[in-house]
């Protein structure tokens, strides 16, 4: 019976790409990084690899490393290590991709009031003993020159955010975000409930 079932899901699969079945595969859920997934279940698991920026907004067509394109709905920002699941209970992994970087050696004129700077634009930044890794973007080249601070431009993967003077700035945003959605699910049902009661 299980080599029927095993074949049977080989034949869906290999049918799927030819008649756009593929389609209506759509990963709409996020398993969070620290959650234990059996291994089994990720046995088959497909792996994406996305920017800092698609981390937060995840495209809708995303390439695997296997070359295939998954579809995604999601509505909530990725961190490396979080799985997502598909509508067919197939599962991929998220990744860091390489992306251009600048990287900016602390202990020059400028550096921190540049760290303020990027904190106001939200500009992620990744701080070590070094200095600051920043995502390559004209208008933080433009600030760089602005404070006439040297950098070099490097490929890797944008891990951790680390912006320490800015982390009680953030938790006021997620709050003030928070209130706000109760807020408008909140207006939301009262709107809903005056032309129920009209119709009704």
């Amino acid at each position: 019976m299980s080599a029927d079932h095993s074949h049977d899901h080989h034949h869906d699969h290999e049918h799927g790409p030819d008649c756009g079945h593929n389609h209506d595969v759509v990963y709409n859920k996020v398993v969070k990084a620290n959650h234990k997934v059996a291994a089994v279940l990720l046995r088959n698991a497909k792996t994406i690899e996305l920017t800092f920026d698609e981390r937060q907004e995840v495209p809708h067509d995303v390439k695997a490393t296997d070359g295939s394109t998954l579809i995604c709905h999601l509505h909530d920002t990725v961190e490396v290590g979080d799985k997502l699941v598909s509508n067919t209970n197939e599962w991929a992994i998220v990744a860091a991709a390489k992306e251009e970087l600048f990287e900016v050696a602390r202990g020059q004129k400028g550096f921190e009031e540049f760290l303020h700077v990027a904190g106001l634009n939200f500009w992620p930044v990744q701080l070590n003993e070094t200095g600051a890794r920043v995502v390559a973007s004209h208008e933080c080249m433009h600030m760089l020159e602005h404070f006439e601070l040297k950098f070099s431009t490097l490929t890797a993967a944008m891990l951790e955010i680390v912006v320490p003077e800015l982390k009680h700035h953030d938790c006021c945003d997620h709050d003030h975000g928070h209130d706000h959605d109760h807020g408008h699910s909140h207006a939301h049902e009262h709107k809903h409930g005056p032309d129920c009661g009209h119709d009704h």
